[in-house]
């Protein structure tokens, strides 16, 4: 069964080692990786059986009042992609998010993300999730330009 949430400090190892099987195998990195997932941002984890197959992670844009947050990325292991895995941990995010900001008693309104213009399998993903492409940056990657979608709630 798929479980997920919320990563805390005791799971710097589990990251640490999905980065070194799934990203490169880079120590430093992997271990930078995982202290900004548990420290810097709000990071969601999915597991399936104890074992970790995505991530989530996201952060607030603006003052509380903005009601924004932007979606800094979302993975979901190679061994569990096409299981809906990315659009449940989406789901969860979105009733996350818009409790955090309920609880602060303000609403959430707008999602962002930022990605690389050519990825035609995230255009295909946010699309059907709800979200909109609502600006072109160009050059704003190495290789490629940028893309802002957005999701109003």
């Amino acid at each position: 069964m798929l479980e997920i949430r919320n990563a805390t400090s005791a799971d710097q190892k589990l990251l640490e080692d999905m980065y070194l099987t799934e990203v490169e195998e880079h120590k430093e990195r992997a271990a930078t990786f995982a202290s900004d997932l548990i420290h810097h941002f709000k990071t969601m984890l999915a597991l399936q059986d104890n074992e970790l197959c995505g991530t989530l992670t996201w952060d607030t844009r603006g003052g509380y009042d903005d009601g924004v947050v932007e979606l800094v990325s979302i993975g979901v292991n190679k061994a569990y992609q096409r299981q809906k895995i990315a659009t449940r941990l989406v789901d969860t995010f979105v009733k996350e998010a818009s409790k955090f900001y309920s609880d602060r008693g303000y609403d959430l309104r707008v999602i962002i993300l930022f990605m690389e213009k050519q990825n035609e399998i995230a255009r295909k993903f946010y699309k059907e999730n709800g979200f909109t492409e609502s600006a072109i940056i160009p050059h704003l990657y190495p290789h490629d330009d940028g893309v802002i979608w957005t999701k109003h709630l």
